[in-house]
């Protein structure tokens, strides 16, 4: 495994990071259903939940990851979904809230 992802979030941020960061974990599973089923819209809306919410929270690398899947589900290219669900599944293994 990489090395560890330390997030450095406001105070104010700090105590809803653990709830956030569980529910990127239910969206890569949803994710993953959604692949199974061929529902390309419903991981382009995933897509952007993850942008959206990531950026409030100021991660970036999330943010991208969101944008990355929102496009490749409208282009339809799931070898790529395939590629950033693997990305977001290692983000989510290594990250972990700075004290």
């Amino acid at each position: 495994m990489r090395d560890r992802i330390r997030l450095q979030v406001e105070p104010r941020l700090k105590g809803l990071v653990p709830g956030f960061l569980e529910n990127r974990r239910r969206d890569l599973e949803r994710m993953r259903e959604a692949l199974h089923a061929g529902d390309l819209a419903a991981i382009r809306d995933l897509g952007q939940n993850i942008r959206c919410f990531s950026r409030v929270y100021g991660l970036d690398e999330l943010t991208a990851l969101g944008e990355d899947i929102c496009s490749a589900a409208e282009e339809c290219s799931t070898l790529r979904i395939v590629h950033l669900q693997r990305r977001l599944a290692d983000y989510l293994a290594r990250v972990e809230l700075a004290d």
